[in-house]
């Protein structure tokens, strides 16, 4: 037998139309490559030979065909009546041949169908379908190394055809070649459908490219194990998983390694030396999964990698193993759409009949709102649904996690229930971080590092360390715990002054912002990320000490009523008012105040008319005084005194303007202005409106400016001057503007009467529908001053339609999103 030297390799010809399969020829090539064979590609270099002439003796000195198919047929040459690709075909009926076709091909020529039919109907070569220039890699690279095992075997029987098929007569035989040993791949295998993690791959990937370790870093069951498999099956070449979930020493974290890649362990060796001595520089990607345990074996992975310049790790870890080599992917939550596909799925593999229904999409989407997009806690709800419907699970899971139950049995035991795949994690943690755990589990949908430090001075250092077991993470200058988590780490808690900490600083960031200093909605926007935060501050203080609560209330003002909680707000003041002999004159008045601005807003009258009983306009403020006296203006017209409410709102401007509250002296001007429209004073409201806008021209526009600009487009279409009204509602919908339920629905009204008197009542009962699909949806209420106006509105354009059309126009509006209500102005 002839002895070949190693440079001559089995050569590989690759046949395809070149342009549209570049980057899947380039893939092949890869495969090829990285198992020791040579690819042969008409694309290599120029030759001074005919193209025909040039693939023939190309395909006559090889020995696989690998043949690509997508759309075109490809080139005919001068005297062929085939394509190039076709002639390639025919030739080479005496090698192996792997055939793969690319889908989907919409525009697939008819001659290469013929072709491929042809292939179908003589089934004496196998195909495969393919998607991706990766996809089609990993086929090539996998049924290589299955063609090469087999024909290997095959060679050692005396009777059996040798290494290879035999070449074309006109070509001497070739001599057998050493078989090239087969990519080590232990991925396990999945049995159930990955969601939501396309990106997630592609990004870990990337990663990968450009460095050799990454670590994949997360809670437990956020799904690190899963799409550490799933980058696996994407990466060319050897691919050695290595479980170590159950090792709690690092020293034997090499040696499972090394029987994974079935590297025997003999003599006194230490086996990183045995690992970099087998390893070389083979190109292999470790997957060590469930590192955190041992993340004490870093040094040895880096020098590993040092000594092992074609290996690659991807690590899997709820703690980073702190590497300056190192690469974290922290995996995120799934997102909302994932999140419900990953319910449903699970949950029909428990009840094949559930599906996704109009009566029980809000309580699966909020299941998994609650489970925080977390896969295993998702997959442990779901199972659930076999006993419970999703109104029933949702009610249990409110009360506790542990409603979730126990998973499948052949899942590892730490996650069989989301509580033992938190209680793994936290049994990772010191002392002191379990203490610094439990003392963060009093906030509400996160925190700032202010915060931290105000309950724990050594909340920076332990918030790291937290942050590194994927216990807390971080969102920009926020921090975030799950609420699994969180539910659990409060059992740690054991402080019994924590809670009182947390309500006194939240009471004191509410301090920091008041009526008196917003020139727009700044401190609104500041308290967004906090509301959770604040209503536990307030059930705190409810139960222990109510005194601060007034003020917090009138902080929480404008809040309430920019993000539509004005609902929410009244049920805490009804809940305080019974205990007002326990506060003080000025919480009184405060808290009168904001019981009759909150009760205005949702249409108690006699709560608003209690409310402004109890208000002591002599109070030792001027702003709060000021603010009773708009207060009275806003109520007074519930009893149809209008002139007790103009005398209210010129003295709230009197004392608001000397103290430069632009925002609350616009609010007034559009108070007056309301009012003066309800007497039939058009004039003098136009001038109350003016001054508002040039109020807010020269300090910048605040939340009112849009309702003061509603007030004049109600005006011009009272001067049936309908195309400036609708110039003025464009002007207040602005694409940068954020609308306030009043804005909004107010405009719509102005709209309905615009297109009622343009002869288009259709169009006005959508807007007036719209208006009250808004209202009853936030639980706010028409203003006193548009009550009776709006109520004449609605019956004119009633009586100007057939009932059934009314009716079906007016729930058409009601039905639309506060989206598309803003849309319909803005058009």
């Amino acid at each position: 037998m002839a002895i070949r030297t190693p440079d001559q390799r089995l050569r590989v010809f690759v046949s395809s139309t070149l342009a549209e399969l570049a980057d899947e020829r380039a893939a092949v090539a890869r495969a090829i490559s990285s198992l020791r064979l040579t690819p042969v590609m008409f694309e290599l270099g120029a030759r001074p030979y005919p193209p025909q002439a040039l693939y023939r003796a190309y395909l006559a000195q090889s020995d696989i065909f690998v043949g690509l198919y997508w759309q075109r047929y490809g080139w005919v040459g001068p005297g062929m009546d085939i394509s190039g690709l076709e002639d390639e075909f025919q030739l080479s009926g005496a090698m192996p041949r792997l055939l793969y076709v690319k889908t989907p091909a919409p525009e697939r020529e008819a001659r290469l169908t013929d072709l491929i039919q042809q292939v179908q109907a003589d089934a004496s070569d196998s195909y495969r379908s393919f998607r991706s220039p990766r996809e089609l890699g990993r086929l090539v690279r996998d049924d290589l190394a299955v063609l090469l095992s087999e024909r290997f075997v095959a060679s050692a029987d005396p009777a059996g055809p040798g290494l290879l098929t035999e070449r074309p007569a006109a070509l001497p035989p070739a001599e057998p070649e050493p078989a090239v040993p087969a990519p080590r791949r232990t991925l396990p295998v999945a049995l159930t459908s990955l969601f939501g993690r396309d990106q997630d791959i592609e990004q870990v990937l990337q990663l990968l490219d450009g460095h050799r370790l990454v670590t994949l870093t997360g809670p437990g069951g956020i799904g690190k194990t899963r799409l550490a498999a799933a980058v696996g099956e994407h990466v060319e070449g050897s691919v050695v998983f290595v479980p170590l979930a159950s090792l709690n020493d690092p020293a034997l974290v090499l040696p499972q390694v090394a029987a994974e890649l079935g590297i025997p362990m003999e003599g006194a060796r230490p086996p990183l030396g045995v690992l970099a001595e087998q390893l070389g520089d083979s190109p292999t990607l470790l997957v060590l999964d469930n590192l955190e345990q041992v993340v004490a074996v870093g040094p040895q992975l880096d020098e590993l990698l040092a000594r092992c310049p074609g290996l690659r790790i991807l690590a899997t870890s709820r703690t980073v193993l702190r590497l300056r080599a190192e690469r974290e992917y922290p995996v995120p939550e799934l997102a909302s759409e994932e999140a419900i596909a990953l319910f449903v799925d699970r949950a029909q593999a428990v009840r094949p009949d559930f599906d996704l229904t109009e009566g029980n999409a809000g309580a699966v989407a909020e299941i998994c709102r609650l489970l925080d997009g977390l896969p295993l806690a998702i997959e442990l709800a779901a199972a659930r649904i076999r006993l419970l419907d999703p109104d029933a699970l949702l009610a249990r899971l409110r009360t506790s996690f542990d409603a979730l139950g126990a998973g499948p049995v052949d899942l590892p035991e730490r996650q069989r229930t989301l509580r033992a795949a938190i209680e793994w994690s936290i049994g990772l943690l010191t002392a002191d971080e379990r203490e610094m755990l439990g003392t963060l589990s009093v906030f509400v949908d996160g925190w700032t590092l202010d915060a931290a430090l105000a309950l724990d001075d050594r909340a920076l250092d332990l918030l790291d360390a937290l942050a590194g077991h994927s216990l807390v993470s971080v969102h920009g200058a926020r921090f975030r715990m799950l609420s699994s988590v969180r539910e659990i780490a409060a059992e740690l808690r054991t402080d019994p002054d924590v809670e009182r900490r947390h309500a006194h600083y939240f009471r004191d960031v509410t301090a920091c912002a008041d009526w008196a200093t917003v020139g727009s909605t700044q401190s609104a926007e500041l308290l967004r990320p906090e509301e959770g935060n604040l209503r536990a501050a307030v059930r705190w203080f409810m139960a222990h000490d109510i005194g601060p609560l007034p003020r917090m209330f009138r902080t929480f003002w404008m809040f309430w009523y920019r993000y539509d909680h004005v609902v929410e707000g009244r049920v805490w003041i009804e809940e305080l008012l019974p205990r007002v002999d326990e506060l003080d004159d000025r919480a009184r008045t405060e808290l009168a105040l904001m019981a009759t601005v909150t009760a205005v807003e949702v249409g108690d009258d006699d709560g608003a008319l209690g409310g402004i009983a109890q208000l002591d306009l002599e109070v030792d403020d001027p702003h709060l005084a000021s603010l009773a006296q708009l207060a009275r203006a806003w109520a007074l017209p519930i009893v149809g005194d209008y002139d007790g409410a103009l005398t209210a709102v010129q003295l709230a401007l009197d004392g608001l303007r000397p103290l430069g509250d632009v925002f609350m002296s616009e609010g007034a001007l559009n108070t007056l202005a309301m009012l003066e429209i309800a007497r039939g004073h058009d004039d003098s409201a136009a001038r109350a409106l003016t001054e508002a806008v040039d109020l807010a021209d020269r300090h910048g526009r605040t939340w009112n400016t849009p309702i003061t600009i509603v007030l004049l487009a109600g005006l011009a279409v009272r001067r049936g001057e309908q195309d400036e009204a609708r110039v003025l509602l464009r002007r207040a919908v602005g694409p940068d503007t954020d609308l306030s339920t009043q804005a909004t629905t107010l405009g719509l009204v102005v709209l309905a009467e615009a297109a009622l008197l343009d002869g288009d009542p259709p169009e006005a009962a959508r807007a007036l529908g719209a208006a009250d699909g808004i209202r009853r949806r936030t639980g706010i209420r028409v203003w006193t001053t548009e009550r009776s106006s709006d109520e004449e509105l609605v019956a004119r354009v009633r009586e100007t339609l057939d009932p059934q059309l009314f009716t079906k126009a007016f729930a058409e509006g009601a039905a639309l999103t506060r989206r598309d209500a803003v849309a319909l102005l803005r058009d």
